[in-house]
């Protein structure tokens, strides 16, 4: 196999499929990168068991077509700190001539016999297609509420993906806050679900975001395996072994109070009220009543109180409850519109996060527990 390389668009492709590798592993076949070279195109493939890449590689000229399966460690130094913008790479006997300028380079490549056999798509079904903006868009907000490291029970680590009335619902928990987020999608299977790790979501997102928005992505299952497949990339998802509890059973059906306000304006009140509380116990209490401002409150002993007052549209009965700030925060910036809708059922309901003219993301969040005494020392503290 011999190739011409344009390091430049040839890196971009090679950095896509090095992150589904397992640098880190014990197993060295799984720290590497399969290079197969036609006629017509090259191919990149990678794994780390657990998710897979199989991306077309831009910027490479086939002089003789081949495979090999190149190590990553070192291998991805010498690639990225080659002189010049372009290289030739001749693989012979398992051994690899890096040429570049006048620099060369000599590396062992690894058995192609060895390399795992990939999940493929062919004969997987049709989940739903989706432009990569929408998906990029519905995983972000979706995926807001679900803890980053990798607990159990499953779920709370996953997110939950189904189809529902031609729309692709991503919900996820860590059991304090749920986030849903729906999208609209075509040749939708209606009524399946699966449940997906965090970590090969984190890539899939990444992925995502070096795709143009219009870019379609067919999502495809089978029993083990989703797969987002474009025209020049297919990422490959391996399912979680467990179900998602039965949200639905806590979605707010109705509500005692609803409040509308600027999105931005709230963000810098609760981040300044965040100032005082980050370090403490993370806790805003809100002040809402029809024809009276939006109050938020915080206090940290020995460090200071905050109070802040913004316009909103409110609607219903008056209500103190004190939230998480960081939960807080979270939902307001992952949604990207002007307006926020808070809605409230009493002071120990969860208070539900949706956009100001939409029903496409709620992010519900469970209040703290307070004492009507703890909640009125609020007032003789800051007035």
């Amino acid at each position: 196999m011999k190739l011409a390389v344009n390091k430049k668009q040839f890196l971009g492709s090679w950095s896509l499929a090095e992150r589904s590798t397992s640098a880190g592993g014990t197993v060295s076949i799984l720290s590497s990168i399969l290079i197969k070279a036609s006629a017509e195109s090259v191919i990149l493939q990678a794994t780390d068991i657990k998710t897979s890449v199989i991306c077309r590689a831009a910027g490479v000229t086939v002089l003789e077509p081949g495979e090999a399966v190149f190590p990553i460690k070192m291998v991805s130094d010498l690639f990225k700190k080659a002189p010049g913008e372009e290289f030739t790479l001749d693989v012979d006997g398992g051994k690899v001539v890096l040429k570049a300028g006048r620099s060369k380079y000599n590396f062992s490549t690894y058995p192609v016999s060895e390399f795992p056999a990939l999940p493929s798509s062919d004969e997987a079904d049709v989940f739903c297609s989706i432009p990569a903006g929408e998906l990029a868009k519905v995983l972000d907000e979706g995926t807001l509420a679900a803890s980053a490291g990798e607990e159990f029970p499953l779920y709370l680590s996953s997110a939950n993906l189904q189809i529902i009335s031609s729309r692709l619902n991503i919900v996820s928990t860590d059991t304090r806050r749920l986030a849903l987020s729906a999208a609209p999608v075509l040749d939708g299977k209606e009524g399946e679900s699966a449940l997906l790790p965090m970590k090969g979501i984190k890539e899939l997102q990444r992925i995502l975001g070096s795709l143009t928005p219009e870019t379609e992505v067919k999502v495809l299952f089978d029993g083990a395996q989703f797969y987002f497949k474009t025209e020049t990339l297919e990422f490959t998802v391996r399912r979680v072994e467990s179900k998602f509890p039965p949200y639905e059973k806590i979605l707010p059906k109705h509500s005692t109070l609803d409040v509308l306000t600027d999105r931005g304006e709230l963000i810098s009140a609760l981040e300044r009220v965040d100032v005082i509380v980050r370090d403490f116990n993370r806790m805003v209490v809100l002040d809402m009543a029809p024809e009276s401002p939006f109050v938020l409150r915080g206090k940290a002993p020995d460090f200071g109180q905050a109070k802040e007052e913004i316009e909103a549209e409110t609607v219903g009965d008056k209500l103190r409850i004190a939230v998480n700030s960081k939960f807080f925060l979270e939902a307001l910036k992952v949604l990207r519109d002007p307006q926020v809708k808070l809605s409230f059922n009493g002071q120990s309901g969860h208070m539900s996060v949706r956009r100001g003219d939409g029903d496409d993301f709620l992010c519900l969040i469970a209040p703290i527990n307070l004492s009507e005494e703890e909640l009125k020392a609020f007032d003789s503290d800051l007035g």
